[in-house]
């Protein structure tokens, strides 16, 4: 049995070994966010949104058409909120906001493993405004 950083490593290195780009309603932040707590718990918390958008922008319609404000209003009811990034631990998930729109990364120790245009990218650890515990 993996602990979870050793879980949250190989996670990643599966992402970056199949060279995983953002792609809207199958692999963006949230299904990033969710591929991970569905390795950690084993519930896939994407199923329903898979496929059921176009473009970021459609799939953000979406989420407010189904009650939630933005990403980390979706990470919220599916999962416990930890009392901020101080008090983090890695593999947990973190929400972070970029061009007035929030998304979702994963907690690797001081930084944020994020999914940027062209693969993997992170952001430190301080950019977390809410944090969630798969």
């Amino acid at each position: 049995m993996q602990n979870r950083a050793e879980l949250l490593l190989d996670y990643l290195s599966g992402i970056r070994s199949a060279k995983r780009v953002l792609k809207p309603s199958q692999f963006d932040c949230a299904f990033f966010a969710a591929g991970w707590v569905k390795a950690c718990t084993g519930v896939d918390l994407a199923s329903a949104w898979r496929g059921q958008y176009r473009s970021l922008d459609e799939g953000r319609t979406k989420l407010k058409a189904a009650g939630y404000r933005d990403l980390d209003c979706l990470a919220a009811a599916h999962l416990p909120e930890i009392d901020g990034w101080n008090t983090s631990q890695p593999g947990d998930i973190a929400a972070v906001s970029e061009g007035g729109h929030t998304a979702l990364g994963i907690i690797g120790g001081p930084q944020i493993h994020v999914l940027g245009l062209k693969g993997l990218d992170y952001l430190r650890l301080d950019r977390a405004e809410r944090v969630f515990r798969p």
